[in-house]
């Protein structure tokens, strides 16, 4: 209908067929062509549908977050977060019960994840043992430190180490797992002793449990410090007291030693004791290792009353 010059209303026919028309549903079926089954819609072609929302091959209802998530699927979502770390928790307890049954792979393991973090920068992330080794340094605790024997023979052997190590760290597992085993052993035992702490400092006042392991370990590894300290000027006499050196040289070479000494000022005593001292073996009790209990079980009475002599190595 459209309006004509004069403001009448002029309606034409025959712009819309008939067939054109779309036909009234009838009475149980939908304009999309589905029809009502006991409160259950059904399309054309069988399938089962609804006003709000499709329903499954059950006539079970598909919400919204359903549908969500099949088309997130359909794109290739990854697991959830909850899910993985339910699993992965599985996993680990059963790596855990497998490890603790296989002492060798467990040594492989320990050793992997020790070298990982003592060769290589970033290595803490490579390793899957909650093992976090710690190597103090030394230097500040002792001037010269490392300008010594021992430290130097530590650190050629490390350097050894490190040259045979793989350049990327996600190979050294299978360098580890390839070495015969005493090199693994030796691998272990080397990154193992870098942890090594038994400085005794005056604001860790709690770690006596730690200092006596300390000396059990000391103990077990027979420590003969006399083959890495030897007491000098520098090293002790020229800090401790008068009374201290002629401690040590009464200990040492018994009391007529200590008063040919007894009356000379500081400096010329600490001389005489480093002179007087040297070549016996003498070590301040805390540089002391003692002796393991089955060593002094098998010792004849003659090495026994060796022990009761004033330099003799013993503990604290």
């Amino acid at each position: 209908m459209v309006l004509n010059h004069d403001g009448e209303a002029r309606i034409e026919r025959g712009f819309i067929r008939a067939e054109d028309e779309a036909p009234e549903p009838e009475e149980g079926e939908s304009a999309d062509g589905g029809t009502g089954i006991d409160g259950v819609r059904v399309n054309a072609d069988g399938e089962i549908i609804g006003e709000d929302g499709e329903y499954d091959e059950d006539g079970n209802h598909i919400s919204a977050l359903d549908a969500e998530d099949e088309e997130a699927e359909e794109d290739g979502k990854p697991l959830s977060d909850s899910l993985i770390r339910d699993l992965t928790a599985h996993r680990t307890l059963a790596l855990r019960l497998a490890l603790g049954e296989q002492p060798d792979m467990a040594l492989i393991a320990v050793t992997h994840a020790l070298a990982a973090q003592t060769f290589y920068r970033g290595g803490g992330d490579a390793h899957a043992l909650e093992i976090r080794p710690i190597s103090a340094s030394l230097g500040g605790h002792a001037d010269g430190i490392e300008d010594t024997a021992a430290a130097k023979a530590l650190a050629d052997r490390h350097a050894g180490w490190a040259a045979d190590m793989p350049r990327d760290v996600a190979d050294l597992w299978g360098f580890i797992a390839g070495l015969d085993h005493a090199s693994v052993m030796a691998l272990f035992a080397h990154c193992a002793a870098q942890t090594v702490n038994a400085l005794k400092l005056p604001w860790e006042q709690h770690k006596r449990h730690a200092h006596a392991t300390a000396d059990r370990l000391a103990t077990a590894v027979a420590l003969d410090m006399t083959a890495h300290w030897t007491p000098t000027v520098r090293a002790y006499f020229g800090r401790v007291t008068k009374a201290q050196i002629l401690d040590a040289v009464r200990e040492a070479l018994g009391d007529e030693a200590a008063e040919q000494i007894a009356d000379k000022k500081k400096p010329e005593m600490a001389e005489a004791a480093e002179q007087l001292l040297a070549g016996t073996g003498w070590l301040p009790p805390i540089l002391r290792t003692e002796r393991p209990a089955w060593l002094a079980a098998d010792e004849q009475p003659e090495a026994r009353a060796m022990e009761d002599e004033p330099f003799a190595v013993a503990a604290e």
